[in-house]
C-alpha cells in the first residue's frame, strides 16, 4: 500500500461520447493513475476534490483519493 501525494492532474470530458478521463501525477510528473469515467456526477466529485482540497493523496492499493487532515468546520476561502 502506497500513499502518493497528488501534485497535478489532467482532466477532460468528451462532450460527444459523454465520458471523462482524469490523470493524476506526482511531484516528479510521473503518472499515478489514469481513470476513465462514464458517470458525470462521479467525474464532477473527483474534479471538485482536485480543485478545492489540498493536500490530496492517492492510495494505490485501494484506489482511494483522499484529502489531508483538516479541522471540522474549517471555513475555506
Amino acid at each position: 500500500m502506497a500513499n502518493i501525494l497528488v501534485a497535478s492532474y489532467y482532466s477532460r470530458w468528451d462532450i460527444k461520447n459523454h465520458t471523462g478521463r482524469i490523470a493524476l501525477y506526482d511531484s516528479s510528473s510521473q503518472l499515478i493513475e489514469n481513470h476513465a469515467f462514464s458517470d458525470p456526477g462521479e467525474f464532477q466529485v473527483v474534479v471538485s476534490m482536485l480543485r478545492n482540497e489540498k493536500p490530496l493523496w492517492y492510495e494505490t492499493e485501494a484506489h482511494h483519493l483522499r484529502a489531508g487532515h483538516e479541522p471540522a468546520g474549517e471555513a475555506e476561502d
